[in-house]
């Protein structure tokens, strides 16, 4: 299980063979888990080799704002780069991980995930590595595709508290969700996130989200990216 079960108070489903959990803070349900690290490792390693590579810099493509940090695109090079093949392999079991959760919650004749996904399959579309600096941050944005996720390298927990401003919404550092409007007190329409290495997320692509900045030397690393529901072709 994640570090956070034990101690999370919204609304969340668990599979009794499944690590991660189904969380319904608000409306749309969104999976935490817990990737493996020796996957996770690997792509920081070779993100990082690429820091510098123009050719794979990503930020044009995407909302982050990075003046001193980037983001790099894991090609697909048609289908050869192994690390990337190994990465999806990783992610989707996640994915699918996501799914068993809802449909052993729901039961058989729930018309869910399985049923969207009847003669299509998930296709990895994009795969990138965020390096994000002091005072870099992310803009609420979603995705494209139909699923999306984030895992989290080494987080140094001071980019939550250090040098940071007064202010009555501190989230510096954070992954922030957010969904609907509120219109009570008993609602609530955001999800705020400390990552840590390892903590891996899956949500609906469209649902917003977004990173405050940090106001401390650090740079925080993730890697996301998004499925798309694709017709097997035969």
């Amino acid at each position: 299980m994640t570090k956070f079960r034990k101690h999370t108070v919204i609304p969340q489903l668990i599979h009794p063979k499944i690590d991660g959990e189904v969380m319904f803070p608000f409306g749309p349900p969104i999976y935490r888990t817990e990737i493996d690290h020796g996957i996770l490792d690997r792509l920081i390693e070779e993100g990082t080799k690429q820091r510098n590579n123009k050719d794979l810099d990503f930020r044009d493509k995407l909302a982050g704002n990075m003046k001193t940090g980037t983001s790099i695109l894991f090609p697909s090079e048609q289908g050869k780069n192994q690390l990337r093949q190994d990465a999806d392999k990783a992610i989707v079991t996640k994915v699918f991980e996501f799914f068993e959760v809802l449909q052993s919650a729901h039961g058989p004749d729930w018309k869910n995930i399985y049923t969207m996904m009847n003669n299509k399959a998930l296709k990895l579309e994009h795969l990138w590595i965020n390096f994000q600096e002091k005072g870099d941050y992310n803009p609420s944005h979603d995705h494209s595709g139909a699923f999306s996720f984030v895992i989290f390298g080494d987080i140094d927990e001071k980019i939550f508290t250090e040098n940071t401003p007064k202010t009555n919404s501190q989230y510096a550092g954070q992954l922030v969700f957010h969904y609907g409007e509120k219109i009570t007190g008993l609602q609530q329409t955001q999800l705020n996130v400390k990552p840590y290495k390892g903590l891996m997320y899956v949500f609906p692509a469209t649902l917003q989200h977004y990173v405050p900045p940090f106001f401390t030397d650090f740079t925080r690393i993730s890697i996301s990216g998004n499925y798309l529901l694709e017709s097997n072709v035969r």
